[in-house]
């Protein structure tokens, strides 16, 4: 089963964040975003040029790569491809959102999390997700959620991305591949 949201539905959720975070951060100096690969990174991308827009700040961004520090690599069946990980900037004593399209188990999170300390010390890390669908084995909560959703364990949700990067298609709902 098959379910796509509309794109519009997106850029609502996209403004709603953006404005929680020019009402939440009156100065920008010290913040910077870093975005989970790769739903993550492109909403990461779409908000950092919200801010922009909205405030003239031009806000660092980062995009991570979590994949070896997953704690579910070695009982995946293949080994899944490392992409490269891209902090431009220190994190030391900066004000950190990451982002993240899904939160759900919050192991995500927290491998993202291990990986972004082991470059740094941050001020603060704040989380941001699209979407929060429940489910946590770990105890994260995201500090900026766009909304949130009830799904069964079977089905999982997934951001829908243009194939250039550049926009977005919406969600897609799908059954688990058994």
């Amino acid at each position: 089963m098959i379910k796509q949201g509309h794109p519009s539905d997106i850029v609502g959720l996209l403004d709603s964040l953006s404005e929680k975070l020019t009402g939440t951060f009156s100065a920008w100096k010290d913040v910077a975003f870093i975005g989970v690969r790769s739903g993550g990174e492109f909403i990461a991308r779409a908000l950092v040029g919200l801010i922009r827009e909205k405030t003239g700040n031009a806000v660092p961004l980062g995009v991570l790569d979590i994949t070896l520090y997953r704690d579910d690599i070695s009982k995946r069946r293949f080994y899944p491809e490392v992409r490269s990980t891209d902090i431009p900037f220190s994190v030391d004593d900066k004000d950190i959102i990451l982002v993240d399209d899904v939160l759900h188990t919050g192991r995500s999170v927290r491998a993202a999390i291990d990986q972004i300390v082991d470059l740094g010390r941050p001020r603060r890390i704040y989380l941001m997700v699209l979407f929060d669908r429940g489910g946590r084995e770990l105890p994260i909560q995201a500090d900026f959620v766009g909304k949130h959703i009830e799904l069964p364990d079977k089905q999982i949700i997934k951001l829908d991305v243009s194939d250039d990067g550049a926009s977005f298609n919406g969600v897609v709902i799908t059954e688990v591949k058994a």
